[in-house]
């Protein structure tokens, strides 16, 4: 049965609101015989966010990792040929999920890129909350490495980015004033506040998280790690 173009990606996206990821790559793989699916990049940049987005509701390692590669797989298709924020923003985050499975080097080298994807990404959709977020999130990690490693890294792979934890609590914030219902953002704020020893709006900010109801056992997560911290 032939079904629009539109109309897959509003199915698409009304399954994304629900959190039913799976079901976008079961319907969207369905389509892939019809004419121009597999050609048309608003729809396979979905399919990319939902392949991304069920390996972070998958426990299994290497399940988790089959997720991701497929999401990459996808992009990679498109993103020589598109200047398109989706595509940029996805490979940012699919390869940062991807560092998990890596050796150091090869982490350390995609790290510029990722930060370099996330900001083509920011400029082409201001106010992004996602990337805001992917943003504050490689901020935060590259601050977190100490000086020692750093010295380390330096010596056999190259320069390492700098970021500072401030630079990271911007970026968090920026995102949870577009969207304060993401709650690994919050839980990231109350994290930043922490490194910076502001302790009482560290408090502040995981009480929040801990009040909120998780749409998924990936926010369940957050909502646990929120309590812990207060």
């Amino acid at each position: 049965m032939f079904i629009p173009m539109e109309e897959i990606i509003n199915k698409a996206d009304d399954l994304h609101n629900q959190c039913k990821h799976g079901e976008i790559i079961e319907f969207i793989n369905e389509q892939e015989d019809q004419d121009n699916v597999s050609k048309n990049v608003e729809i396979n940049w979905r399919l990319a966010r939902a392949y991304y987005n069920q390996s972070d509701l998958e426990e299994d390692r290497d399940t988790k990792l089959k997720y991701i590669q497929s999401s990459l797989e996808i992009i990679n298709k498109f993103i020589s040929t598109n200047e398109h924020p989706d595509l940029y923003k996805w490979w940012a985050i699919s390869t940062s999920g991807l560092g998990e499975y890596l050796g150091a080097r090869e982490k350390v080298g995609n790290a510029p890129k990722i930060h370099d994807y996330a900001i083509k990404s920011l400029e082409l959709r201001p106010n992004d909350s996602i990337t805001l977020f992917l943003l504050g999130r490689w901020s935060y990690s590259v601050a977190s490495i100490s000086w020692i490693e750093r010295g380390v890294a330096n010596t056999l792979f190259g320069k390492v980015p700098n970021a500072t934890y401030q630079e990271a609590l911007d970026y968090f914030l920026k995102s949870y004033e577009v969207d304060p219902t993401l709650i690994r953002c919050i839980v990231s704020i109350a994290d930043c506040y922490t490194q910076l020893k502001q302790y009482e709006k560290a408090k502040e900010y995981y009480t929040i998280a801990a009040s909120m109801t998780p749409k998924n056992k990936f926010e369940e997560k957050f909502v646990l790690e929120a309590k812990n911290k207060i």
